[in-house]
């Protein structure tokens, strides 16, 4: 398939969770973000995000900075060339 067939599929399934094997033999999988005419950007879950919400100690604070507290991101953004895409395909998402 051409590069405007994939961004059209893209374009479908934005906001779904897919998974995207390139013609190198590399396979990710996330939330469609963006697309444009040349990319497109997944939100891969981050594994805090996958495994829940660690537990939190007895001194945690909610709001604001302390020494070993930094904000986490629940979401890595990887962009993907659309002439590389070799496959893309629905997977199930459960919570």
């Amino acid at each position: 398939m051409d590069r405007n067939g994939y961004q059209n599929i893209c374009l479908t399934c934005m906001n779904k969770y897919v998974g995207i094997q390139t013609n190198d033999g590399m396979a990710h999988d996330g939330f469609i973000a963006h697309v444009d005419n040349d990319y497109v950007t997944l939100a891969i879950p981050s594994n805090e995000m996958m495994n829940g919400a660690p537990v939190q100690q007895q001194g945690y604070r909610q709001f604001g900075y302390h020494p070993g507290f930094f904000p986490r991101r629940r979401f890595f953004h990887r962009r993907i060339p659309l002439g590389s895409i070799a496959a893309l395909f629905l997977l199930p998402f459960f919570i």
